[in-house]
């Protein structure tokens, strides 16, 4: 097995251990399985270098590490696991929501032009959709962090307000966000993917059109450069 498919694979388990931590942490009264989705995303993130042997990934991954462990004695071990769900749509709908101010090339647009070429760009029909679907994924994934952040500070028990000492004014089953966050969370984000394929078809016929399998490989071939340029 060479290197490239090693780390897919260990990405695979490393995302495996994400979602089952995070359904596991939920369902338990236990706090240590709290620790596992975000050990599993700083080793998902720190990856590439962890992999390459390279001292300082490995010198921030023991801090990060150590840091988590350090909120067991604290009864705050749950804390990082509970706003992951939130933090991460809150940070992905900044990157979007960034790529609209004046000046900037809406991600989209960006995604289309790496992907596509510049010349897919001529057309201003295509310039409005990428904009208007930019965001339109700002909006869904600031819903879906509010969505996230609402449901884990209400619930009963171990929600925010709870960790505060404080009263939910609604107390919500604690079940729900650990059903939102590792079921229907990614199943709306799956049906989003397959919404915007489908409105692309139909709104811009004049585009590409190499299946749905062939768009999916492009975002995540293209994904690399398209942080860079983020």
């Amino acid at each position: 097995m060479n290197a490239a498919r090693a780390r897919a694979v260990l990405a695979g388990v490393l995302i495996l251990v994400w979602l089952l931590g995070t359904h596991w942490a939920a369902a338990s009264s236990d706090p240590r399985p709290a620790l596992l989705p975000p050990l599993a995303l700083i080793s998902l993130l720190l990856l590439p270098g962890l992999c390459r042997g390279h001292a300082r990934s490995w010198l921030l991954w023991l801090v990060l590490a150590s840091a988590l462990l350090a909120l067991l004695p604290l009864h705050l071990a749950v804390l990082p696991m509970a706003l992951l769900p939130a933090l991460l749509p809150a940070l992905a709908a900044t990157v979007f929501g960034v790529s609209l101010r004046r000046g900037r090339e809406p991600l989209v647009t960006r995604f289309v032009r790496i992907s596509e070429g510049a010349a897919a760009l001529t057309d201003a029909a295509t310039l409005r959709y990428t904009r208007a679907v930019t965001a339109a994924w700002t909006l869904l994934l600031a819903a879906m962090a509010l969505i996230a952040l609402l449901l884990i500070a209400f619930a009963v028990p171990g929600g925010l307000l709870a960790m505060a000492g404080l009263a939910s004014p609604w107390p919500l089953p604690r079940a729900w966000w650990g059903l939102w966050s590792s079921v229907i969370a990614y199943a709306v984000l799956g049906s989003a993917f397959v919404l915007e394929y489908a409105l692309r078809r139909w709104l811009l016929p004049q585009a590409p059109r190499g299946g749905f399998v062939a768009f999916a490989r492009a975002l995540a071939v293209h994904w690399p450069e398209l942080k860079k340029r983020a």
